[in-house]
């Protein structure tokens, strides 16, 4: 198990001149040495060469700022960089060569920041000779006995074969022009600098020379997408392929899909089109103890028996016993009832109430091995609601892989949310949703109360979209 900084370089075209390399090696330098934050025990670097030939330096400790040989000459292809945090569970009195990463093996050169869980298991049963015990060092005999040398077969071995976590930077001296970057949730970022004709790569942002710098003086700064395989050559041919394992079924009549459904609008018709386009559907409501809990149980019962779902309600007294500064859970504060003004400000806002439900669904997913959440944010609420907006839920996807186990695949759909109100009721109609179960209103009564925001934007929608209204209000 290692937290280690995995970093280096891969350059483009002609040779380059001499200004040129050493404004790479100072680059090189100084992102080992912030590298260092994850991992000071020893630190290597290995240059490539065109003709296959590698330039190795490796040594103890933190890699200073003072001027140390960067193996980078006229004709290095790529540099594979690494910082190592010795763990306890690999303490080693002795720190030679073979226990530095970058690990080197007779044609294939790996630095790895992560865990491979089951290196003894691959060691015995493809009978392996690797020069050091520390898991990563397992990586080049493996490559070198069952990789065929392509991009394709790398990312199935990554898939198949490999357990644990892993960022990765390979290279082959049998094709010495051709890096190799993998990740499943540990981090990598990349950078182009056009000047120097060179990408870089480092397993955090800030470790890039002009991080933080104003855009017009830097290149931006990219992370490479979780379960990923990235091949780049010198001739700037790339290509990503997904390192995810596929899902049980190509059919979406098997995509399980566990839909947060209060009741109201927006999630009863985001949940009808998903079962209408074919996905299992299941609905998950919080009862969270606000004071339309009752109605909206009610609702949600009669709207899952006419869809045909499975209906899971979740007790959450996290908001009442905790968070009282919203109308909806404290009923000592009222709620506002001025129609427009109601719905243009979020003054009923519930403190990260979508990122709390989300976060506990993700959990539920995981566990039970749904493929998909959906949620009903739309654009109308995103006016007032930053937890209704598009990019809060593109967001969470991206934070996703880093939150679920390996290869535990959840993404959170929001198919009504690049629609307004009365383009939710229009395509509820179309898709037959049972509009006339579901309650949008704050309050609990026996009707709606027809003055506070949802109510109005509710009766507002139907309006503009000249279809009556099912609910009745007071």
């Amino acid at each position: 198990m290692k937290v280690c900084t995995v970093l280096g370089c891969i350059m483009f075209g002609k040779e380059r001149s001499e200004d040129e390399l050493l404004e790479i090696r100072y680059r090189l330098r100084r992102m080992l040495y912030r590298g260092a934050d994850r991992g000071r025990d020893s630190f290597g670097v290995v240059g490539v060469r065109k003709n296959g030939e590698l330039d190795i330096l490796k040594a103890k400790g933190i890699p200073k700022l003072s001027p140390f040989k960067i193996p980078v000459r006229t004709d290095t292809a790529l540099v594979i960089a690494n910082n190592r945090a010795e763990p306890t569970t690999e303490y080693s009195q002795r720190k030679d060569n073979d226990h530095i990463q970058p690990f080197v093996g007779r044609t294939i050169v790996v630095s790895h920041n992560g865990t491979i869980s089951n290196d003894k298991e691959l060691e015995a049963r493809l009978n392996l000779q690797r020069t050091s015990k520390i898991d990563s060092a397992i990586l080049p005999p493996l490559l070198e006995k069952i990789w065929n040398g392509s991009a394709e077969h790398l990312a199935k071995i990554l898939r198949d074969e490999v357990v644990g976590s892993f960022a990765l930077a390979v290279a082959d001296t049998r094709q010495p022009n051709t890096l190799y970057l993998a990740v499943n949730y540990k981090p990598m970022f990349l950078q182009y600098k056009e000047k120097l004709r060179a990408l870089y790569f480092a397993s955090m942002d800030y470790y890039f020379d002009d991080f933080g710098k104003p855009l017009w003086k830097s290149s931006p700064v990219r992370q490479l997408s979780p379960y990923t395989l990235l091949r780049i050559d010198t001739k700037m041919a790339d290509r990503e392929i997904s390192l995810w394992k596929s899902r049980h079924s190509v059919s979406k009549a098997r995509k399980r899909v566990l839909a947060v459904c209060s009741a109201g609008l927006d999630s009863t018709v985001a949940a009808t089109i998903l079962k209408v386009h074919g996905y299992k559907i299941d609905i998950l409501h919080f009862r969270y103890r606000h004071r339309a809990e009752r109605k909206e149980s009610e609702s949600i019962h009669k709207i899952a028996k006419t869809l045909g779902c499975r209906l899971i309600e979740l007790d959450l007294d996290f908001f009442e016993n905790t968070v009282r500064s919203s109308s909806l859970i404290n009923r000592r504060l009222s709620v506002r009832k001025d129609g427009m003004s109601g719905a243009e400000l979020a003054h009923e806002w519930v403190p990260a109430r979508n990122l709390v439900f989300l976060s506990l669904a993700t959990a539920y997913a995981e566990e039970k091995g749904y493929d998909y959440i959906s949620i009903g944010v739309n654009l109308e609420e995103a006016g007032a609601y930053s937890d209704n907006e598009m990019i809060f839920v593109r967001k969470f996807n991206e934070v996703l892989p880093f939150s679920t186990n390996l290869q535990k695949r959840i993404e959170v759909l929001m198919p009504v949310g690049n629609l307004v109100k009365h383009e939710i009721v229009k395509l509820g109609i179309k898709v037959h949703a049972p509009l006339d179960l579901t309650w949008s209103c704050y309050e609990g009564g026996q009707k709606h109360c027809g003055k506070c925001g949802p109510c109005f934007m509710r009766k507002t929608a139907f309006k503009i979209a000249g279809i009556v209204d099912p609910v009745e209000y007071e």
